[in-house]
């Protein structure tokens, strides 16, 4: 079985990564374990995980995994990436992550341009959960408005997270990242997650085609 880690931003990655892509992979014969980034460690010893990525702490990070596992792979969000040029895109992003190591054993992705994205696949998810079709067709206009569901916006007002905080606000309901986040991804479902986001569908593609080291 080839061993792959995938190093995480936080716990909603991580538990995204235990309840749909864990099960996935072994089913292709690979072995997936999520980690997530710690982020800071004080004198005693205490670590602290998830959020505040940049490049340093990925470079710690990966380095740590690399001659442990058959491959090492990310799943941080573009949207926050502290400390990097401002025009750069999120292909380039992985392509310096890739360099720091030139090792082809890493197989960085950035997920454009946020967890939240991938929660954009099923409109007809929200339309069955608010029990009104309204829901639906205003899901579809902010995907249609943006030119697809992985190029919905990257903001501190439009990213896909703040969208999906005012979605479920108008209807008079909180949006709870973990919770309410993995629930809507356990609904949907990975198959129709894969078939509506094509960048993200490339990401997994290529982990499952993996051969033996």
């Amino acid at each position: 079985m080839i061993r792959v880690v995938i190093s995480v931003e936080g716990q909603t990655e991580f538990e995204f990564c235990n309840q749909l892509l864990v099960p996935f992979f072994i089913k292709n014969n690979i072995q997936l374990t999520p980690i997530i980034v710690t982020t800071k460690r004080e004198k005693c010893g205490k670590k602290y995980k998830g959020g505040c990525i940049n490049l340093d702490r990925v470079k710690n990070e990966l380095q740590k995994l690399l001659p442990n596992f058959d491959y090492v792979t990310t799943f941080y969000d573009f949207y926050g990436f502290k400390d990097i040029d401002e025009n750069i895109t999120v292909d380039e992003l992985e392509t310096e992550i890739f360099r720091l190591f030139n090792n082809e054993k890493l197989i960085p992705y950035i997920q454009k341009y946020e967890f939240e994205t991938l929660l954009f696949s099923d409109s007809l998810y929200y339309e069955d959960y608010f029990d009104d079709k309204n829901a639906k067709i205003e899901i579809e206009k902010i995907i249609n408005s943006c030119g697809g569901i992985e190029n919905i916006n990257n903001s501190p007002q439009t990213a896909p997270s703040k969208r999906i905080e005012k979605f479920f606000n108008s209807y008079d309901e909180d949006y709870n990242k973990i919770i309410d986040g993995m629930d809507i991804a356990n609904e949907i479902g990975l198959d129709i997650i894969m078939q509506e986001c094509s960048r993200f569908k490339s990401w997994i593609d290529r982990i499952k085609n993996l051969k033996s080291n």
